[in-house]
């Protein structure tokens, strides 16, 4: 009898694994250590790191999966973000993320819970969602105060400035970013401070602030150069290309975006040198080369849908309806604009929607259509009555084409 002998029928294969599964258990947390070292020495070597993805990602997927690896699992996957947000590879990594916050949470590393939250919350905005990267980064900015981590802190808010200014709420957006500013300059983190500098330039911008913009963008770019980080000083000049655009300064724009797409395809990031070169093709439309224009937003169109990157292939698809608009090619404009549109609905962006609507408003009615425009235009009003404060120079468009359109169903 079984019972008699203490044995309880539990074999010895059940007892304790096998030496060979201990050591198959023990190399995956090797591995892992491995690669989490590799990564922390490459550092911002983004060619190398991009050519061992697939082994990364493949001991990332090995570690989170044993018990043993799981720790260091976590942290490798927190390691990665900034090559997956390069690279982006956002949706393929969104499940990563969700995985590994879950392990964490079993964990009690709270500090790796921040940055993986903060981590889902950026990856939430680039797919635009910036509602659902608030919720993300609040819960990172209590468990970062709670622990007293001032740098922890200053991040979050500079990336919940970020989310608030997607939403078009200048003024969460100002007091995330001062807050953050005030940290940096106290703690003395020259990094940080260079990345919140270029981000108040960008509040700036939203809230008209032009020529304050433009300084903090070239404070934020002498910063990045003196540090030797030529990704940070390709977004700066970027940015303030975007003031010499608003500014009408075009030739100066022309030359700050060809720089930022020289400078970020150096460093391997070609998903914001696709950026760069589509607000390129504004400024060349701007100054009469739409041709041009097109040719390069038709260039970077592929990676965007290849990376899935939403609401930049909504813009992208957008600026060509512009473009092919202008050059008389009416019907693929309108092609291009109900494409956008739907990207922009997906992405919940529906003051951009409305946007793109009033444009395909404005193609129905060179071509004859005025009763189809002003559809369009009573679907742009709707989607802007649902947003809480529609950008101004959505309203004054859409204020125009309604006058245009009754002008044109007027009898007589």
């Amino acid at each position: 009898m079984a019972g008699a002998t203490g044995d309880c029928g539990i074999t010895d294969a059940q007892q304790a694994p096998s030496p060979y599964l201990e050591r198959f258990r023990q190399k995956i947390a090797q591995n892992a250590v491995g690669w989490l070292g590799f990564v922390r020495q490459q550092g911002r070597d983004a060619q190398a790191l991009a050519e061992e993805f697939p082994n990364l990602t493949r001991a990332v997927s090995q570690a989170l999966l044993e018990p043993q690896a799981r720790g260091v699992g976590v942290e490798l996957v927190a390691a990665l973000w900034e090559l997956v947000d390069r690279q982006g590879h956002w949706l393929a990594w969104r499940q990563v993320l969700q995985e590994a916050l879950a392990i964490c949470r079993r964990l009690d590393r709270p500090d790796l819970e921040a940055r993986l939250l903060d981590q889902l919350g950026e990856l939430a905005r680039t797919l635009g969602d910036a509602e659902s990267g608030i919720r993300y980064q609040e819960q990172a900015l209590a468990i970062y105060r709670r622990l007293g981590d001032r740098p922890g802190t200053g991040r979050v808010l500079h990336h919940l400035s970020l989310q608030h200014r997607a939403l078009d709420d200048y003024a969460a957006a100002e007091r995330c970013s001062q807050e953050a500013a005030a940290i940096f300059a106290q703690i003395g983190d020259q990094a940080e401070l260079a990345t919140m500098l270029n981000h108040r330039g960008l509040v700036c911008q939203q809230g008209g602030q032009w020529e304050l913009a433009l300084r903090h963008h070239a404070s934020a770019a002498g910063l990045y150069e003196a540090l030797g980080d030529r990704s940070g000083l390709a977004r700066a000049i970027h940015n303030q290309g975007l003031v010499y655009r608003h500014l009408r300064r075009l030739d100066e724009a022309e030359d700050c975006f060809r720089r930022a797409a020289a400078l970020h395809r150096e460093v391997g990031d070609e998903i914001n040198a696709a950026r760069s070169q589509i607000s390129l093709g504004i400024v060349l439309h701007h100054k009469g080369r739409t041709e041009q224009a097109l040719a390069l937003h038709r260039e970077v169109e592929p990676l965007f849908r290849r990376v899935a990157d939403r609401p930049w292939l909504a813009r992208t698809l957008n600026n060509e309806g512009v473009f092919l608009e202008a050059l008389g090619r009416l019907r693929e404009a309108a092609t291009a604009y109900e494409e956008a549109i739907e990207l922009h609905l997906m992405n919940n962006d529906r003051a951009m929607a409305a946007s793109s609507l009033i444009n395909l408003a404005e193609v129905l009615l060179e071509a004859g259509q005025a009763a189809a425009a002003r559809d369009r235009l009573a679907r742009a009003d709707a989607l802007l009555a649902a947003v809480p404060a529609p950008p101004a120079w959505v309203r004054q468009s859409r204020d125009k084409m309604a006058q245009r359109i009754a002008d044109a169903l007027r009898p007589g």
